[in-house]
């Protein structure tokens, strides 16, 4: 019993120590990150570890709401319709489209759908890349709409957060080009999936 005891005091104090090294190494670089930085990681982790999956942890999805009496290929195009439009208020222009076969068929042709949507603002590309090229990785925004083989259609999009929130905080002017590219996005998908053009 003693022995155990004597274990689990050394594992505490061995633990207690790291935690201190850990602190004093990387204290003060954490104090630089912009407040939301971590808790932006954590959501992020907490997802890869419940799924085990890391494009889970970096993506949002939102269920496509299909009217009774509408077709998917008719809701699939009143979508896209709908997110070009609110891109466009945003300043966001779509830029590119493709539509990918699944389990080689089209979706025109019965296959699953799968498209993938690029909207940009050149304006704002621009900005970003003066202040980082390794923005361009970014670069365009992307909104994905997939069919799961039971039917369901989900729009995607990369969770912005880690790249607005994920490092230092941005300039003023950077951080509200990025809210607004952000909310242009989001709302786009969540206009897209609701087919609501209101």
């Amino acid at each position: 019993m003693n022995l155990i005891k004597g274990l689990l005091t050394l594992i505490g104090l061995i633990v207690v120590i790291g935690g201190i090294i850990g602190a004093v190494m990387f204290g003060s670089k954490v104090a630089k990150l912009d407040s939301q930085a971590l808790p932006e990681y954590m959501k992020m982790f907490d997802k890869v570890l419940t799924t085990g999956d890391p494009a889970k942890g970096m993506v949002r999805k939102v269920k496509m709401n299909i009217p009774e009496g509408m077709t998917k290929a008719e809701a699939f195009e009143n979508a896209i319709e709908i997110m070009d439009e609110v891109g466009e208020e945003y300043g966001l222009a779509m830029v590119d489209a493709k539509t990918m076969p699944r389990g080689g068929k089209q979706f025109r042709d019965g296959g699953l759908l799968t498209h993938i949507r690029s909207y940009c603002s050149p304006s704002i590309a621009d900005r970003f890349l003066s202040h980082s090229s390794e923005f361009i990785g970014f670069m365009p925004c992307r909104i994905g709409i997939i069919e799961e083989p039971n039917g369901d259609i989900y729009i995607y999009t990369m969770s912005m957060e880690l790249m607005i929130n994920g490092g230092y905080t941005l300039p003023d002017d950077l951080l509200a080009l990025a809210n607004e590219v952000r909310t242009g996005m989001y709302t786009m998908m969540e206009k897209g999936a609701a087919l609501d053009e209101e």
